[in-house]
């Protein structure tokens, strides 16, 4: 009776095992698209350190597309719980895929900047530190590189593709040479004062600081 029993529970233990190995396997996630942070308040050297406002905070981090200068015109891609501590994970795994649904054709704000080739499509992570019950920011927010103090920017590409463009800015001489190699995430250094826009290796650790409102 029981091999009887086992016997007919055969083909069906088969096709489930069957069923099970043509599902294909997720992808792992990579570490470095996981960014362990922490705000911090900084005074407009970005080193100095300011008061923590004593409200409950938030982060709020929608996109920019089509650009990498102006307001978001994207929603939050992946929600970004701020602790107590004010510390917070923000975790870039498939994030690319969900982003790709809302990247619209590269259309630089600043007519001096150009992308190569000119259908690649770029976006921009813009995050804001803003009270918990307002939508009000509570200053300007920048990604810091937290061993060299450099300001970065978030940013995306569907392709390899490079961001060209010179300018002369309130009397600082700026040029972009910003090569991304693969679709992805990546970071753009701002340079101080005179300089060039480059992409930068991914950090060992960012912050995210918040210098005083303009």
């Amino acid at each position: 009776m029981k091999g009887r029993t086992i016997s007919s529970l055969a083909p069906a233990l088969f096709l489930l095992v069957l069923s099970g190995c043509g599902q294909p396997e997720p992808p792992p996630g990579r570490p470095a698209l996981v960014i362990q942070s922490r705000v911090t308040f900084v005074e407009a050297d970005g080193k100095t350190s300011r008061a923590v406002p004593a409200e409950p905070l938030r982060i709020w981090a929608p996109t920019l597309v089509g650009d990498i200068y102006g307001s978001p015109n994207e929603g939050e891609i992946v929600p970004v719980p701020l602790n107590k501590d004010l510390t917070f994970t923000m975790d870039l795994n498939g994030a690319g895929k969900m982003l790709e649904k809302g990247l619209v054709p590269t259309r630089f704000s600043q007519k001096w900047m150009a992308i190569e080739p000119a259908d690649a499509r770029v976006a921009r992570v813009l995050p804001f530190v803003m009270p918990a019950d307002n939508i009000g920011p509570v200053g300007v927010s920048e990604w810091l590189d937290e061993r060299s103090g450099a300001k970065l920017m978030l940013a995306y590409v569907d392709r390899p593709a490079r961001i060209r463009g010179d300018i002369v800015y309130e009397g600082r001489s700026l040029q972009f040479d910003i090569e991304a190699p693969e679709a992805g995430y990546f970071w753009i250094q701002q340079p101080e004062g005179n300089g060039t826009f480059r992409a930068a290796p991914w950090p060992d650790k960012v912050v995210l600081a918040v210098f005083p409102g303009e």
